[in-house]
């Protein structure tokens, strides 16, 4: 079956959430359109420099006094008031606040969050998916107040025991458990399908929502195993991102020797991508983790044997690949499950 392109549009901007596809066409199609739609820049600039390393985001401006409510690409909504948001002294009726909502629910989002979802020595997060809001007026950011705002997420790959993490100071910090955490009201779970795998998602309410962070809803896992594997050409510094891709979530990790090691959680499918800071860019092939319980932090430090995934070649590409996400996507070999 052959969607068209209005339908589409309207799939990816009204209810990605609940898209589905029978067959590995229809899941084509739907890639081509969406590549095309995200190779077009949509994040605009402040003070010079871009948002949050090239993530897709939503720009839309609201009237905080006769609006309550703003959505993502994705289908996370904002509830506010217009005492929500810490108004400057010069805002009058009838201005508007722009709203900037960036969603981190696919894989690719997670390596270009940068963010490292290592808890703790003995633990990593498995993620339903992060989110956050920023405002700004007049090009200047517009903080949260009062009450704060509440939010409905589309939590993948669902389970009782997430609980909701923000990051601040480089630290994940608990600030609210899953049993405050409420399934909607006005939801049912919905089942999107990978090429390789398929997740559900089903949508999530929690209230108190302060400050412009990352939230993350997360199940800490001390099921840990460490991969290694060896870069080339190996004369320069680099950074090494494991990415969740049955189960998601990334950890991150640095080094400037031809062999590096890094944690990550037992028995998922992932993608180890290794980046440096002269745009040279390179992947490896899906990998199943072991189910052997070892980590490695460092000489002093460390359990059990690492799983050798062997060599990852890495080679320069050009800006303009990384700041395109579907020529991005088809260059790690990753797909979008949303």
């Amino acid at each position: 079956m052959k969607l068209s392109l209005t339908l589409l549009i309207a799939l990816f901007f009204v209810s990605s959430i609940s898209a589905q596809w029978k067959n590995q066409s229809d899941r084509s199609e739907w890639n081509k359109e969406v590549e095309k739609k995200w190779s077009q820049k949509n994040t605009p600039e402040f003070n010079g420099a871009p948002y949050i390393n090239d993530l897709i985001t939503l720009d839309t401006y609201i009237d905080p006094f006769s609006q309550d409510m703003a959505e993502g690409r994705y289908g996370t909504k904002f509830y506010f008031k217009y005492y929500s948001f810490k108004l400057p002294a010069e805002f009058k009726k009838g201005d508007h606040l722009h709203l900037r909502i960036t969603e981190v629910i696919n894989p690719l989002d997670f390596y270009l969050s940068r963010l490292n979802l290592t808890y703790n020595n003995h633990s990593i997060f498995e993620s339903g998916g992060m989110f956050r809001i920023d405002a700004f007026y007049k090009g200047r950011p517009v903080l949260l107040d009062g009450p704060g705002i509440e939010v409905q997420f589309p939590v993948n790959n669902p389970v009782n025991e997430y609980n909701l993490y923000s990051y601040q100071n480089n630290l994940w910090t608990k600030k609210q458990d899953s049993k405050d955490i409420k399934t909607s009201a006005d939801t049912t779970e919905s089942v999107s399908e990978n090429l390789e795998f398929s997740t559900s998602a089903i949508n999530k309410f929690v209230s108190g929502i302060k400050g412009f962070l990352w939230w993350n809803f997360d199940v800490p896992r001390n099921d840990m195993t460490c991969i290694t594997g060896r870069v080339k050409p190996s004369n320069v510094k680099y950074s090494i991102t494991v990415v969740g891709i049955s189960k998601l979530g990334a950890t991150t990790g640095y080094s400037d020797t031809e062999e590096f090691k890094i944690n990550y959680l037992q028995d998922v499918t992932v993608k180890v991508i290794i980046e440096t800071n002269n745009d040279m860019l390179g992947a490896s092939n899906n990998i199943l983790t072991n189910t052997v319980d070892s980590y490695f932090y460092s000489d002093e430090n460390k359990k059990g044997k690492c799983q050798n995934i062997g060599e990852i070649n890495i080679e320069k590409v050009s800006p303009e690949l990384k700041k395109d996400r579907g020529q991005l996507l088809k260059y790690l070999g990753l797909n979008d499950i949303r």
